[in-house]
């Protein structure tokens, strides 16, 4: 034991309670820099018949302010709702709400005997099984009209003010599946009860609901998250610091802040390993320090979500030459915040100062440089970056900047222009 006064139960439970790079937060306690975000969604839920529409980059914290905002806004007594589009569409989406009603055993084991009723015995469109053997649950909905019957059936399960998360909109690649939704939220107004949606999506989805309804744009409130400032981020690790004892120095929290680019999966990524190596120190701790760090970032990218990983391996992994000029091209484009760079700016504000400490290492020239870009947009890449007109470059998913941002690092490239930490 090398953080004083803790036993390993003990520290792992202070850990527990402050880092969750694997689960959404759910507490508004430690959701940090999402005030405001939150005061919107309580004033647009105060409004009747006003629903939510959280969009922002994958991985920005949607879900995370959705659970939180649902579990304020939510009548005690019962849960909200949470369900999340999948393969499916929008019918298991609207089957899922209705079976969160019911008990796990009739969602999935036909009674063997007794009585049975469906939803149509009171007037509602779907089938429920309610003590006798047969299909189990509510049915997915055909119709319109089958769906607004399972919300209202749902409310009359839930008293007060019920609210239903609806996540991953992104994942309906289907046009129908979305039209669908649209059609949906337009009617909810027909509904003579006290519930609320909060759906989750990128931009895109919550473009292609308003300008293909022009009346959801009346009924959603689109809210959107942005990055979270370093100012915030630090308090992810330092209110962890203060609870076990430990101080964090201010250039590793910018380091770690730079290297998260707004994105809090990797502060608590990194921070949940910072802690352990210091816990894990042979010696005394106190403070955090640079062997800490090191290691508690190679441990966070052995950790990273494995898309990330699988996604920014397809792009560099070709021949060994190759591989590292890709790497090198892709931290170059990684260097800046900025969504869209110029070629010109990447290749000579960024590239040329990394390949500067690179040893042996030669640099391309821009021509070639930019035939690396050019190739890091195609699939045989993972259309890891995406082109926009002549000469200009952005990652398709800002999340990946993060992650190239902590590959370099582990090899020792720091991006941003940040002062080597002591």
């Amino acid at each position: 034991m090398s953080v004083r006064g803790f036993s390993k139960e003990r520290f792992q439970g202070v850990l527990t309670d402050h880092f969750t790079p694997s689960k959404e937060i759910q507490t508004l306690s430690r959701l940090y820099g999402r005030q405001n975000a939150l005061q919107r969604i309580e004033r647009a839920l105060g409004s009747q018949g006003r629903h939510i529409f959280l969009y922002g980059d994958r991985g920005v914290g949607k879900t995370s302010v959705a659970r939180t905002a649902a579990v304020l806004h939510n009548s005690g007594g019962h849960a909200p709702i949470y369900v999340s589009c999948g393969a499916a569409g929008y019918a298991d989406a609207l089957q899922a709400i209705g079976n969160a009603v019911l008990e796990i055993e009739k969602r999935f084991e036909p009674p063997v005997s007794g009585r049975s009723a469906g939803l149509n015995a009171f007037g509602f469109g779907a089938t429920l099984n309610l003590g006798n053997a047969g299909t189990p649950g509510i049915a997915k909905p055909e119709t319109l009209n089958q769906s607004l019957d399972i919300i209202r059936y749902v409310c009359s399960k839930r008293p007060g003010r019920l609210v239903i998360v609806v996540d991953e909109m992104e994942r309906l690649t289907s046009k129908d599946d979305r039209n669908k939704f649209a059609e949906l939220i337009k009617n909810l107004s027909t509904i003579d009860a006290d519930f609320r949606f909060i759906f989750c999506g990128i931009a895109s989805d919550v473009d292609e609901l308003l300008n293909s309804h022009e009346s959801a744009g009346r009924i959603l409130e689109a809210i959107k998250l942005d990055k979270l400032r370093h100012d915030e981020l630090w308090k992810i690790i330092t209110s962890a610091g203060e609870a076990v004892g430990l101080q964090i120095d201010r250039e590793m929290l910018i380091r770690i802040g730079q290297i998260s680019d707004g994105f809090p999966h990797y502060v608590h990524l990194i921070g949940e390993e910072l802690f352990w190596q210091s816990f894990d120190d042979p010696d005394p701790v106190t403070a955090v320090v640079r062997s800490h760090y090191v290691a508690a970032i190679k441990g966070a990218l052995l950790r990273t979500e494995a898309a990330l990983r699988n996604g920014y391996q397809k792009a560099t992994q070709k021949s060994a030459k190759n591989t590292v000029e890709y790497e090198e091209a892709l931290w170059a484009v990684a260097d800046s915040t900025a969504d869209r760079r110029q070629v010109q700016d990447i290749h000579a504000s960024s590239y040329l100062r990394i390949m500067e400490g690179r040893g042996d290492r030669q640099s391309l020239k821009r021509d070639q440089f930019n035939h690396r870009l050019l190739a890091l947009c195609k699939d045989s890449h993972g259309r890891i970056l995406l082109r926009h007109g002549s000469g200009w470059f952005s990652f398709r998913e800002n999340i990946m900047r993060g992650y190239v941002r902590l590959t370099a690092e582990e090899q020792g490239v720091e991006l941003g222009n940040l002062a080597v930490i002591s």
